[in-house]
């Protein structure tokens, strides 16, 4: 309800970067306190990072709740074509690699996840 309230009270903007700020300041605002445990809500529990897409620009930001940085990827800087080389972005054991600015050139190749088939 508060997230409901705050993103229609906040800049509405067109410009990408002062969009995702504006997102991201109302999502930090409802996120879970890192390392918040409370036996009697199990259901609540850290939020341990947070994203932004935006679908317009074609950039996806992160955030790791163990890191001081933003990052962002520009989906237009990868290749996505039939055929293109699968490739990850490397976050690291509980998200501890520390990233910033844009990632799209840190991206390595990576094998494939096996889906299992229909029935």
């Amino acid at each position: 309800m508060r997230a409901g309230f705050y993103i229609n009270a906040v800049t509405q903007s067109d410009d990408p970067r002062i969009a995702a700020a504006a997102v991201f300041s109302v999502i930090r605002s409802v996120s879970a306190p890192y390392g918040v445990s409370i036996p009697e809500a199990p259901n609540l529990s850290t939020t341990r990072w947070r994203v932004v897409a935006d679908q317009k620009s074609m950039i996806f930001y992160g955030e790791s709740a163990t890191s001081p940085n933003v990052f962002w990827v520009d989906l237009k800087k990868l290749d996505f074509s039939e055929g293109a080389q699968v490739r990850k972005l490397e976050l690291g054991v509980d998200m501890s690699r520390v990233l910033t600015g844009e990632a799209s050139n840190q991206f390595v190749p990576a094998k494939p996840f096996d889906f299992l088939a229909a029935e």
